[in-house]
């Protein structure tokens, strides 16, 4: 008890025990070489200051304990295919990739916190249900189909002078200048 082995002049580098704790002290690098796995038993962990801070395993579960845990790594961070991040308990709300789509699930609303836009690459959309709803941009044009088109607006709909809703092609118009609304037809004008 209280007497250690030494292994350089000024004991700084020292292995002893209190008959509670062993202590090991190295003044520099502490190096393990092991031809094979270094095993640490169930629900005993590696502490790294206090024990806020702490890495454990339970025979099924790892875990990494602290204040915030960052990953720094030198390049990416790989997941397996099937296997996901999850941030609840039950796991509703998870990120997974099968190795063709990443699919993000949530048991309520998905909510983006942007400082700028949001790009979606050209001639990539977004589909609600199947691609029969969906909402595209190709650089120039966004497109928005579905069987039918709903707006269901709390105030009006806003469209700029000298825009307006092309029924068809061209030939067939509703657009205001600000002053006048002009309602153009290349054939007979038919109300009902």
């Amino acid at each position: 008890q209280n007497v250690g082995l030494v292994f350089d002049a000024n004991a700084s580098e020292k292995i002893e025990s209190d008959d509670t704790d062993l202590t090991i002290n190295s003044g520099a690098k502490i190096n393990l070489t092991a031809v094979s796995d270094v095993h640490i038993p169930n629900n005993v962990g590696i502490v790294f200051g206090g024990a806020s801070e702490k890495i454990e395993g339970d025979g099924t579960d790892l875990t990494i304990a602290g204040a915030k845990v960052n990953l720094n790594p030198a390049t990416d961070v790989h997941i397996p295919k099937n296997k996901g991040i999850v941030f609840d308990d039950n796991g509703s709300e998870k990120i997974e990739s099968n190795d063709t789509d990443l699919t993000i699930n949530s048991g309520a609303d998905i909510n983006l916190t942007a400082t700028a836009d949001v790009n979606i690459p050209a001639n990539v959309g977004i589909t609600f249900g199947d691609d029969g709803e969906k909402i595209e941009g190709d650089g120039t044009d966004l497109t928005i189909t579905g069987a039918k088109i709903n707006l269901s607006p709390t105030t009006d709909v806003h469209i700029p002078n000298a825009k307006g809703i092309v029924f068809g092609d061209d030939g067939e118009k509703i657009e205001g200048d600000g002053t006048d609304l002009t309602i153009a037809s290349s054939n007979l004008l038919n109300l009902s």
